[in-house]
């Protein structure tokens, strides 16, 4: 199922775009590389550009396709999508997707637009109008600005008395967290230098800083141009939520947060600096001076893992259900031990089962019951996390895109025919018990990601899995 528009007509998920309207919104994003201005809004860095160019090279595919790809397999929206492309002035590619997304966007496109929506090289019709469109987009949508005023502290807490019933309270939270000067914090990163960029997302850039003698990571939230009401409540409400769960979860295997700014024009969430790096760049884009994981390293990542996501759902009478574990949320200190990051997704549970509104995280490694149906359950962390195991044990990403394959389907196809030790990560260190290793994660992984998720295990089960049969012995 997913997610209602306002007219009642269901918010499509980008990857189920119809054929000929993603054929015509690729051409126009291929011309003048329009694309990669895209997929900078999108949150992908130069290094993540050249990849898709790269990937796109190997399988004849245009990178625009890629990027599409790439990008719906997060579980993004057309309406997302559209109002990525109002905000660099992409008239004729909003125009080519207008009619699958909610009419009360389209004014986004402005009359002049729409008579030539075709015509991307129109640049003095474009300025002369961005201004009147951005105007009017704020005025049908009634958009939150979070960067409008200074006060970004009242706004968090206007937003989050807005926030569908939540019950966090900025003020509490600037009581029980440290609080830091938003001048500090740009001081921290050089007035945030791009030379200090650890990364970028929709919502957000994470800067290197060093604060009180401490390298920490500081996350900005930013607003990017014009902002939807739907797209701006969902950044509030990440941010909320990372504020929230963070402040209440202490733990070895859980991201520590250090601190809050929010009294400059953008808020800023302070974190401990993971100068590991994260599991997928270990895993995917390690520099060749990286060595390898080694077996006995995935097993420590995967069991202190399973350990943070226990931890989250069981220390409290509601379980706090991660919702979007993937390689690339889950951090490495110096001695390649796991911390869980990214709340931004993390909601409440109930005993059985909570219907969401809508499903966010990675498609690929989300289940059936949570994409289809938003049955929200802590066997959706169970169901990641086995997806997890099967990258960490092959050294293969969940989503081949030169063969458009998932890996779950190649560890079952691989597995019925007898042939599983063919997919062994042969960059791993060689040791004599490497197939049985090998073998016994890939057996759990394959526990966690059965199709109906009362047969998939607890993390407490997952857990003692790993300290039976995999010797795994907290630090």
């Amino acid at each position: 199922m997913t997610p209602t528009r306002s007219d009642g007509i269901t918010d499509m998920y980008l990857y189920d775009i119809p054929f000929m309207e993603r054929h015509n919104l690729c051409q126009i994003l291929l011309k003048h590389n329009v694309w990669q201005e895209l997929a900078t809004q999108m949150g992908y860095n130069r290094c993540e550009i050249d990849e898709i160019t790269k990937c796109s090279y190997e399988t004849n595919d245009r990178e625009a396709d890629e990027l599409l790809t790439r990008w719906g397999e997060q579980n993004h929206t057309i309406t997302e999508l559209f109002v990525l492309l109002e905000r660099i002035h992409q008239y004729g590619a909003m125009n080519a997707i207008k009619n699958l997304v909610d009419s009360r966007y389209h004014k986004l496109i402005g009359k002049s637009q729409m008579s030539n929506s075709t015509n991307l090289n129109d640049e003095d019709k474009t300025k002369s109008t961005s201004k009147r469109i951005s105007n009017d987009s704020e005025k049908i949508l009634n958009a939150p600005m979070l960067s409008d005023d200074n006060n970004v502290s009242e706004r968090l807490r206007n937003d989050n008395k807005q926030s569908h019933g939540d019950k966090f309270d900025v003020n509490e939270c600037e009581v029980k967290i440290t609080k830091i000067d938003y001048e500090v914090l740009r001081d921290a990163t050089n007035n945030w230098s791009d030379k200090n960029v650890l990364g970028k997302g929709g919502f957000a850039t994470v800067f290197k800083g060093t604060w009180i003698s401490t390298i920490v990571a500081i996350k900005r939230i930013e607003n990017r141009g014009t902002a939807s009401t739907e797209m701006s409540k969902i950044q509030i409400q990440q941010s909320l939520n990372e504020l929230r769960h963070l402040n209440s979860c202490r733990h070895d295997n859980i991201l520590p947060l250090y601190g809050i700014s929010i009294n400059g024009t953008d808020p800023c969430l302070v974190y401990q600096l993971m100068q590991g790096g994260s599991l997928e760049q270990r895993l995917f884009t390690r520099p060749a001076n990286v060595p390898p994981l080694t077996w006995q390293q995935r097993i420590n990542i995967a069991g202190g893992t399973a350990r943070g996501l226990k931890f989250l759902h069981t220390f409290q009478e509601r379980p706090l259900i991660h919702g979007d574990i993937k390689p690339a949320n889950i951090l490495l200190d110096p001695c390649n031990q796991p911390k869980i990051g990214d709340f931004g997704l993390v909601r409440e549970g109930n005993d059985n089962e909570t219907i969401v509104s809508r499903a966010y995280g990675t498609k690929a490694y989300l289940p059936a019951e949570f994409l289809q149906y938003r049955k929200l359950t802590t066997k959706v962390d169970s169901y990641s996390f086995g997806i997890v195991l099967f990258e960490l044990s092959t050294g293969l990403r969940v989503y081949d895109s030169r063969t458009k394959s998932y890996l779950i389907k190649s560890i079952e196809s691989h597995d019925m025919e007898g042939k599983l030790l063919e997919l062994i990560d042969k960059t791993a260190a060689d040791i004599d018990d490497k197939e049985k290793i090998f073998g016994a994660i890939i057996d759990l992984g394959m526990e966690c990601t059965k199709d109906k998720y009362e047969q998939r295990p607890d993390m407490s089960k997952v857990l003692h899995y790993f300290e039976d049969h995999l010797n795994f012995t907290p630090l």
